[in-house]
């Protein structure tokens, strides 16, 4: 997995018809959520791992790479980043899917909330890439005009925070909560759809 860089803070984020999933009971996801057929899969932990419960979607690729290791998944590699923007172009250039995690700040957002979003729903959101970058839409589409090959598919969580502004490493009770039955779901839906053979 990639080693940890600050650079990012979690930012508020306005989202479009995205609905929530409570993650109380287990994280669940519906049927046509299923991972695509493909080639490679990357799973993309993003966040600041000073921030508190920014280091979320870090901590979820963790766990998913711990599982990993213990049931493996051929095709499917675990990376984390502290930056985005360009930064995603480089990460997830030569895959066929991509599973992003990251933390989100929702006004009203209940905490540890996770709530399954598409590149449309973030098109308009500074709070998956950094302040002064580019979009998690505007990358994909940066890159795909510059030729680079990128998903065709991507699959992007982002788990409602509690507290951001606080410098410490962890992660509020809520949110922390969330982190192994969210990589749980996860690696389960890449159990039951393995990437295909080249």
């Amino acid at each position: 997995m990639t080693p940890d860089r600050p650079g990012r803070s979690c930012q508020a984020a306005t989202l479009v018809a995205s609905s929530p999933s409570p993650t109380g009971s287990g994280a669940t996801f519906p049927p046509s959520s299923a991972v695509p057929e493909a080639k490679t899969t990357i799973v993309l932990g993003l966040g600041n791992p000073v921030r508190y419960d920014d280091a979320v979607g870090l901590r979820v690729a963790e766990e998913v790479e711990r599982l990993l290791a213990d049931e493996p998944v051929p095709g499917v590699r675990v990376l984390t980043s502290t930056r985005a923007g360009f930064e995603l172009i480089d990460l997830l250039a030569g895959a066929d899917h991509a599973i992003i995690v990251d933390c989100l700040e929702v006004p009203g957002g209940v905490p540890g909330t996770v709530r399954q979003l598409t590149l449309e729903d973030v098109s308009g959101a500074s709070r998956l890439v950094g302040q002064h970058d580019l979009t998690l839409a505007d990358a994909f589409e940066f890159a795909r005009a510059s030729g680079v090959s990128m998903p065709r598919t991507a699959e992007i969580y982002g788990i409602q925070a509690a507290d951001t502004l606080r410098i410490e490493e962890g992660l509020s009770p809520e949110v922390a909560a969330t982190v192994p039955l969210l990589a749980r779901a996860i690696h389960e839906r890449l159990r039951h759809n393995p990437v295909s053979s080249p």
